[in-house]
Parts: C-alpha cells; structure tokens; sequence
C-alpha cells in the first residue's frame, strides 16, 4: 500500500484550498487521503491471549487504484461513510438519510412538523462537483 510523503499529502490538501472534496468543510489537523475507487484491504484477525484480539493487514485487492491520483483530501465523516462505495453508489446511500431519518427519528419528525426542516429532493452534489461546474 502506498504511504504518501509529507509533500504529496501537502499537494492533496491543497487540492480545494484545505477543503474536504466531498462537503466542502475544512479540513483540520487530522483528515483522510480517500481513494476514489477503493482499494480493498483484506486483514487477520488474530486473538491476542489476555489482550483481547488484533488486526493485521495481510494483503490488498485492487492495488491498481492505489496511485496519488486516486486520492481525494476528505474529512473523517465523509471519509467512514464513503467506505468503499463508488462516488454513484454512495451519493444514493446519501440520498436515502433523509427517509431513515424520517423513519426512525421521532425528534427529526417533530422538528419537520413544525416546519424547522424542509426536505427537498435534491441530487446529492459533492464539493468537487460545485467547483468544477462554479456553483462552489
């Protein structure tokens, strides 16, 4: 797996102004380098005795999407919730928040009865998208 170098996570980082690619926040001290198209890590779970158990990696698929321009700067949520899903898949898994929510959250129903939240049906745009189109 690739380690980036102190310069190549300097030139990610500043890839949007210190921003996440995804929502646009900024990024802080301790953000992701996110591979765009993932590479799966396959790990070992081993049980460690008296301690508990311990992951090791023991290898990757798809090594080929492990190259610097693969990567995008992300923060840490974006980053988890992304995974390994592609940029369509998890841009639908996004999509459907609003109707968890809505399923499962009494106060998240409350608050839209009283007219404090407003769902629309919005595509999901991601932060890079706004830039490249100028609407960032």
């Amino acid at each position: 797996m690739k380690r980036l170098t102190k310069a190549e996570r300097k030139e990610l980082f500043g890839m949007f102004d210190g921003r996440c690619a995804y929502c646009g926040e900024e990024l802080g001290r301790r953000w992701h380098a996110d591979h765009v198209k993932a590479v799966f890590r396959r790990h070992l779970l081993t049980k460690q005795p008296g301690m508990g158990y311990k992951t090791q990696l023991v290898g990757a698929d798809r090594i080929e999407n492990d190259s610097l321009d693969n990567f995008m700067p992300a923060c840490a949520p974006c980053n988890l919730s992304k995974a390994t899903y592609t940029l369509d898949q998890w841009r639908d898994v996004l999509g459907g928040y609003v109707g968890a929510l809505d399923r499962n959250t009494p106060t998240y129903r409350m608050a839209k009865k009283h007219g404090l939240i407003t769902e629309t049906q919005i595509k999901v745009e991601f932060y890079f998208e706004k830039l490249a189109r100028g609407a960032a």
